[in-house]
């Protein structure tokens, strides 16, 4: 009974020890990457912010879909500054899905309506990110 009582004391604090308070999470994302990381992050979300405003104003439709790669792009570049393989992994994979909506559609209004407003910018940052993959950790 002690035994198991040990185990699960030491389970719960593994659990605890794995979890941060989200000032711990903001200083590892400022200070565990390189530089030039956390000042994308921070374009990334303001970005975001500007893409809700403009899409505020529409009715929900396809033009909502901006907001769902904006949404997607931040959220991975935020977990890749966190130096995680698949924050980079889910960025580079919303690059690459650009990459083949802009080659697959021919119609220049479809393009602006299915593609990442971005798509060019985050091409660069995939590259980026690949430079300093073995960094990160799972």
């Amino acid at each position: 009974m002690f035994t198991v009582a040990c185990r699960l004391i030491k389970r719960r604090a593994t659990v605890i020890y794995l979890m941060r308070d989200l000032k711990t999470f903001v200083i590892d994302v400022a200070r565990k990457p390189p530089m030039i990381m956390p000042y994308v992050g921070i374009a990334h979300l303001l970005w975001l912010v500007w893409t809700v405003v403009q899409c505020a104003r529409l009715p929900f439709g396809i033009e909502w879909l901006q907001l769902v790669w904006m949404v997607g792009y931040a959220i991975s570049w935020i977990a890749a500054c966190d130096l995680r393989k698949w924050g980079a992994m889910a960025y580079m994979g919303l690059t690459i899905t650009n990459a083949v909506i802009f080659l697959a559609v021919k119609d220049v209004y479809l393009r602006d309506v299915y593609m990442s407003s971005i798509f060019l910018i985050d091409g660069i940052f995939s590259f980026y990110l690949l430079f300093f993959f073995k960094r990160f950790t799972n």
